[in-house]
């Protein structure tokens, strides 16, 4: 094996777990300035100058991380492997701004130049093939977490929002699904930086629902050992979501939206529409059947830690084909 990096301009647990597994050196550079993405360029170009690898491994998000080490794989002839998440503008229709169009033109290079593209699900390799990349599948690995502490929590039953309060997550919704709940002493805590959303959602928020505010790795992994059913829902679509590996890491029953990826690869969760009623529902069903989904979700991790492990073998074989090549060039 060669001299591998792994570059990221954004704290992600999935870019921190490959580039463990592959054996890369991280270089995670984030800085929240106006001036974020000339430092993150200059500090990406000093890392691969100094570092002379023989795989550049970069995640998109950022667009023009990605942009910039396919450049630089071009000149060089060193091969770049993007690791490209859901950055695909598939949940909405978009005006073609200039920020739009230029977009879609780094898009469409970027999967082109690169070496390959490493991408969560079939649909999404399907896009980065037909614009003329080479795609591999590869879903995020199941993290292994480890609790410091047993929180003692408020309900008789627990259940932890995985959230980042982003646009695409129904947090409206959870909270009127909540007041809809028939079961007493059910508490649900949503994770996240709650300062993204209006005061008034918080305010209203009813008396069975906690706001955790953003936390720190440990303490959220406390919290995600301590509670009795995790629950990770977005509106988007072909959208792989960090928190229902980590459910699955943590072994406990899981309750996501029920989008196409997510019922493929995580079969034996609880799947909900995300309404209200649908996402009442599907808590008071969790709670009902909490011991065998528990059972399900160890037996579900086990196949999934299997199925990854594969998957990771074949992409080590084409990774390795890649340094020979390189070391032929030389």
């Amino acid at each position: 094996m060669g001299k591998r990096i792994w570059i990221t301009w954004e704290t992600q647990r999935r870019s921190i777990e490959l580039a463990r597994k592959f054996g890369c050196k991280l270089f995670l550079f984030d800085f929240p300035e106006k001036t974020r993405y000339l430092k993150c360029l200059w500090q990406t170009f000093i890392a691969i100058y100094t570092e002379k690898p023989t795989v550049i491994f970069a995640q998109n998000p950022s667009m023009i991380l990605a942009f910039f080490v396919c450049v630089w794989s071009l000149v060089t002839g060193v091969p770049v492997v993007v690791d490209r998440h859901t950055t695909f503008l598939l949940s909405r229709k978009y005006r073609n701004t200039p920020r739009i169009l230029l977009f879609k033109l780094l898009h469409r290079l970027t999967v082109r130049m690169a070496t390959m593209t490493i991408v969560t699900n079939q649909f999404l390799a399907e896009i980065v093939e037909k614009l003329g990349g080479r795609a591999f599948v590869l879903p995020d690995k199941i993290p292994d977490l480890k609790s410091s502490t047993n929180l003692l929590l408020k309900g008789k039953q627990n259940i932890l929002l995985i959230s980042s309060c982003a646009k695409d997550e129904p947090i409206v919704e959870v909270l009127e699904a909540m007041r809809l709940i028939s079961y007493d002493g059910i508490t649900l805590y949503i994770t996240g930086n709650n300062k993204k959303l209006e005061k008034a959602i918080i305010d209203n928020a009813p008396d069975n629902v906690i706001f955790t505010g953003f936390l720190p790795e440990q303490d959220f992994i406390n919290y995600l050992f301590s509670v009795d059913c995790v629950m990770a829902l977005t509106t988007a679509e072909y959208c792989m979501l960090c928190g229902c590996y980590e459910a699955v890491a943590a072994e406990k029953p899981l309750i996501t939206s029920s989008k196409m990826v997510l019922q493929e690869y995580f079969n034996k969760a609880i799947f909900v529409d995300n309404t209200p009623s649908g996402i009442a529902s599907g808590i008071q069903l969790a709670v009902t059947r909490m011991i065998g989904l528990q059972q399900d979700i160890v037996l579900l991790k086990s196949c999934l830690l299997q199925d990854w492990e594969e998957k990771y073998q074949r992409l080590e074989e084409q990774l390795h084909k890649f340094e020979k090549d390189l070391c032929r060039k030389i």
